[in-house]
């Protein structure tokens, strides 16, 4: 009878410990049911980056890091008649938290020099890239 009871024991331990780890490690996706219907758009967040008086501004790199990664998304290919800047777009969407992560988005001049830094709070809607808060229009002096 001793025996019954430390089998039962262990199974139920065996369960208490797959619940508890299924509950603990909470992936930010998990909140998204798996049989979701995405429509295949590719989403982007950008943001016009302007001087004063309303001339466009010709980035040679920016960067943008969302908070508590390491990985630094660096880009320097920008298309010259148009200064909209890509922030992140669905590529980085694994990387956010749904309900907003804090992302840091810097640009430089033609000479590498800092131009601004700018903060926006990005999330996703379990499909795409959604901007919670921060600029359309970025003002460089």
């Amino acid at each position: 009878m001793n025996l019954k009871k430390s089998n039962n024991m262990k199974y139920a331990l065996y369960i208490l410990l797959a619940l508890c780890t299924t509950a603990c490690s909470k992936d930010d996706k998990s909140d998204c049911p798996s049989d979701l219907a995405c429509t295949e758009i590719f989403v982007s967040i950008g943001a016009k980056v302007q001087n004063s008086k309303n001339e466009d501004i010709l980035l040679s790199k920016t960067t943008t890091q969302i908070e508590g990664k390491t990985n630094i998304i660096t880009k320097t290919n920008f298309d010259p008649v148009y200064s909209y800047y890509v922030i992140l777009d669905d590529s980085s969407l694994e990387e956010l938290n749904k309900e907003g992560s804090t992302v840091t988005f810097k640009g430089y001049d033609t000479n590498n020099q800092l131009l601004f830094t700018e903060k926006f709070t990005i999330g996703h809607d379990c499909c795409h890239v959604v901007k919670l808060s921060g600029k359309d229009s970025i003002l460089v002096n």
